[in-house]
């Protein structure tokens, strides 16, 4: 059986400080759907996760539709591992996942990220033209809890890194050479730069000045911010980037590793050959990595919606505001 590739067709976050957990998942869902431009009809599987004492409600799906689409619970860093595994065993042709991402402003505090991410397969990226210009394609992927050292009498978190690092280029089918941008994202970023610092002879690179504020130590609003580097959407001077790697250090030492690629095999954009583009910045009405973090329209959760048989009027509870006009026909440009 072919093991269809897993694209990143759409990513949507959402932050704020009073708002509670649902409404921030159906805001972050909501803009993933329209940077994808599909509806929850289009959706096989959602996958809802949780953090520590966080979790994404599964009732928060039901807003978007009660069209019989399955949702799991799994733990936040192995949400996007599901959606990719769901996507390449050919279960689910998209997937939508929500996820937690906790960005720290100081030692004792953080703000809360609400991610959602759009995985589609093969067939659905073939079958969606107008997303050729924006998928970004995960090559690799790899997950790896605690290995223990006897040497140390403990765990050994540098053998742990290097050995999801070198999971994720081994399915790639890529040499660390041929990786330009190293992303980590960790509490404790210093034992995992050390630990690829053999690895690797270039420093790992930041996000974008702008989306700092954003990016936490899960690595899911990260991931974001490399979608819209590759994009162009950043705005940043033309560097011709074609591999990204993400390794991301948990609180309790597993580390997830994602080879990140454009799914036509193009370097990253530059933004004079994008800014006219028709493509979720349209569909958003905005561009997300500017820094931006925008509510949601009553008409932005209408144009994602499954079909009107599997919705209830109960989207009202979200006070949105009303922005007026169509915005359904243009969601599924």
């Amino acid at each position: 059986m072919r093991i269809s590739g897993a694209h990143i067709a759409g990513v949507g976050l959402s932050t704020g400080g009073n708002a509670c957990h649902h409404d921030l998942a159906v805001s972050a869902g909501t803009k993933a759907l329209l940077d994808a431009g599909a509806t929850y009809s289009d959706v096989n599987t959602s996958i809802a996760c949780f953090l520590d004492n966080l979790r994404v409600p599964r009732s928060c799906f039901d807003l978007f539709g009660m069209n019989g689409t399955a949702v799991s619970e799994v733990d936040n860093r192995s949400g996007l591992l599901a959606a990719v595994q769901s996507i390449r065993s050919g279960q689910s042709n998209c997937v939508l996942a929500v996820g937690f991402d906790q960005a720290f402003e100081e030692e004792t505090t953080s703000q809360v990220v609400l991610v959602a991410v759009v995985i589609v397969s093969d067939l659905f990226l073939t079958s969606h033209a107008y997303l050729r210009d924006s998928a970004v394609c995960i090559r690799g992927a790899s997950l790896t809890n605690r290995v223990y050292s006897r040497s140390s009498s403990g765990p050994d978190h540098q053998h742990s890194i290097t050995r999801a690092v070198q999971a994720a280029l081994r399915q790639a089918q890529l040499e660390r050479t041929e990786i330009q941008v190293l992303e980590v994202r960790s509490r404790s970023a210093g034992i995992a730069r050390q630990a690829l610092s053999g690895e690797f002879d270039f420093t790992p690179r930041e996000p974008p000045s702008k989306l700092v504020p954003l990016v936490g130590t899960t690595g899911l609003a990260g991931l974001c911010a490399i979608v819209w580097q590759l994009r162009g959407w950043t705005g940043d001077p033309p560097a011709r980037i074609v591999n990204c790697l993400q390794a991301t250090v948990d609180s309790d030492g597993a580390t997830s590793a994602f080879v990140l690629r454009r799914s036509d095999d193009k370097p990253a954009q530059a933004w004079s050959e994008i800014k006219n583009l028709r493509d979720g910045r349209e569909r958003l009405a905005y561009n997300p990595a500017d820094g931006n973090v925008r509510d949601i329209s009553h008409e932005d959760l209408l144009a994602v919606r499954a079909q009107e048989e599997f919705t209830q009027d109960d989207a009202k509870h979200l006070q949105l505001r009303v922005k007026g006009g169509d915005r359904a026909a243009l969601a599924r440009l």
